[in-house]
């Protein structure tokens, strides 16, 4: 019973949320894909590049918590510190696989990791199969930003559930590390 008052929970906030979704950058309002997948969807199955240029597959059910986040650019402070929080944050957590994905070249990821000790997540790149943008909705339609991802988080049960999502408000803001991290929580019991 209380997995299912936590989850009717989470899926209220989300619905909520989803349903007057808005990204600025700078105080503009950001055209992006929305079809963000719903809390008990399936998690989209995507490809990213990661820093040794293999392929690895996320979302979908793995049989662990994954955690997928999007961010602008690896090269900009706010993805940088959030990136390196989360590196923290799931050392704590190793059956969780978390994957910040961007538009930035593997080169440029595998530089930020190394200089920034990153040993506990993948960082990686939708540049070659623009998956994650598309099937998650993430990606900018237009402006100076175009192509880019929105900063949004998904948190994936072990059967391959949607169960947490946020979207951030202004790609300028960081994600609400808290409930990102009781999310995590709340799938590992599951």
């Amino acid at each position: 019973m209380k997995k299912v008052t936590v989850l009717l929970l989470i899926l209220a906030t989300t619905l909520l949320i989803a349903s007057s979704v808005v990204v600025k950058s700078e105080g503009k309002l950001l055209k992006f894909k929305g079809n963000f997948p719903v809390i008990g969807q399936d998690a989209p199955i995507a490809r990213v590049v990661k820093t040794d240029m293999s392929i690895k597959t996320i979302g979908g059910k793995s049989g662990r918590v994954q955690v997928i986040a999007t961010v602008p650019s690896i090269d900009t402070p706010v993805c940088s510190l959030e990136s390196k929080r989360f590196d923290d944050e799931i050392k704590n957590y190793p059956n969780v696989d978390m994957t910040v994905v961007s538009m930035d070249l593997p080169f440029a990821d595998d530089r930020f990791c190394e200089g920034r000790g990153i040993k506990n997540i993948d960082v990686s790149s939708d540049f070659a199969h623009r998956e994650v943008g598309e099937k998650y909705g993430v990606v900018i339609t237009d402006g100076e930003l175009k192509g880019l991802l929105i900063r949004a988080i998904f948190v994936i049960d072990k059967d391959g559930k949607i169960m947490y999502q946020e979207i951030v408000p202004d790609i300028g803001m960081h994600p609400n590390y808290n409930k990102v991290m009781n999310a995590i929580d709340t799938a590992e019991l599951l």
